[in-house]
């Protein structure tokens, strides 16, 4: 199983860099970008496109890390309960096995 993560692992990255290092001229190439609003406008300074794709990229990554939060918060402390559950039932097991057992003497039926 790790030999097959590391294959498709392997494959992408060369994917990626074949991607990039056939496309340099496009990735190194310089924009503009302008905000044209009613009552504002901006323009950025000339930036190589490869910049804005790490810039968008790391954005992803804050916004997908800070959206899957909570969800990860409610289940570390969802497993945190169930410990505590198993362990109070295994310690229950403990004392219910060192009671002694009792056998039940029925009278036997005579016909």
């Amino acid at each position: 199983m790790k030999s097959l993560k590391l294959v498709l692992l392997s494959l992408v990255v060369v994917f990626l860099l074949v991607v990039v290092l056939q496309n340099v001229p496009v990735f190194m190439e310089k924009k503009v970008f302008r905000l044209d609003l009613l009552v504002w406008k901006n323009e950025t300074p000339p930036i190589s496109l490869s910049l804005y794709f790490v810039g968008f990229f790391v954005v992803g990554l804050f916004i997908s890390f800070f959206g899957g939060l909570r969800e990860r918060l409610k289940a570390k402390n969802e497993i945190k309960n169930h410990l505590e559950t198993i362990h109070k039932l295994e310690e229950e097991i403990k004392v219910l096995k060192t009671l002694p057992t009792q056998t039940e003497n029925t009278p036997s039926k005579e016909t």
